[in-house]
């Protein structure tokens, strides 16, 4: 589904992402995972057009994206993201059906059309987790689960085939992110999509990967499914990782929270 091949971005003196190289698979999910600075969101970015590399390859289902400094956008709708602050990633001059229906501007009008009215979009806010009244309703009367929910409407009403999940949940209370979570676990089932999932959240990346990919200072340094890469680290970096989030997850009984 989406192939990274030497892939790097620097920032004047500054490299944010070093010869990274990974591959997606369809219908799998692939955590990518590090501290903040380490290249996960700037991978993102270069994936889905926002950043130019530096150097290096992004190839989905076999189309190179970047050619000569020019993103070439694959088929309209079917690469989406969802980015970690719902807040700021809708716009709050305009109601939910109005965010949720921008994306279907890029689709042939006979498609947009379809996918626009009440039967498609009231079953689609449904699914998500809303209710059709909520349509002509603005971002600033929403919590941020809701917003959230509606982040993924708008992700998912082209239709898309992978969806890039930039810290969909580190915005969020504990068990709102359970739900969300579970939210996408089951679109994922559904619609057969694949994700790239951005984190710096180990429970979360356990409880959503496939496999993990640990990027430290830009750098891949280790690459494992998910289930060894928990119990089997390879990398001190890794284990640092792994220390922390078991530090982190301690609830007042001492035992570990899960989704």
């Amino acid at each position: 589904m989406l192939s990274i091949n030497d892939l790097g971005k620097v920032f004047g003196t500054s490299t944010a992402v070093d010869h990274v190289s990974f591959q997606i698979e369809k219908g799998e999910t692939y955590g990518l995972v590090g501290e903040s600075g380490s290249g996960k969101s700037t991978i993102g970015n270069m994936i889905c057009g926002l950043l130019e590399p530096t150097n290096g390859q992004v190839s989905f289902k076999n189309q190179e994206l970047w050619k000569n400094g020019r993103y070439i956008r694959p088929r309209p709708g079917s690469l989406q993201v969802v980015f970690q602050d719902p807040q700021s990633s809708l716009d709050i001059r305009m109601n939910i059906r109005q965010i949720i229906t921008e994306p279907l501007r890029a689709l042939p009008k006979a498609e947009a059309k379809r996918r626009s009215g009440d039967d498609y979009l009231g079953a689609l806010v449904r699914r998500v987790g809303l209710l059709e009244d909520h349509l002509s309703r603005f971002p600033h009367e929403f919590s941020g689960g809701q917003r959230q929910r509606i982040a993924i409407a708008r992700a998912i009403i082209t239709e898309p085939d992978f969806i890039i999940l930039d810290e969909p949940t580190s915005a969020l209370d504990i068990s709102i992110q359970a739900q969300i979570l579970n939210l996408l676990k089951s679109l994922q089932h559904e619609r057969g999509l694949t994700y790239l999932f951005i984190s710096h959240d180990m429970s979360v990346i356990r409880y959503m990967c496939d496999r993990v990919g640990v990027l430290y200072h830009g750098r891949l340094v280790e690459e494992n499914e998910t289930e060894a890469f928990f119990t089997r680290p390879r990398e001190a970096y890794s284990q640092r990782l792994l220390s922390s989030m078991s530090k982190m997850n301690k609830d007042g009984e001492g035992k570990t929270r899960s989704v």
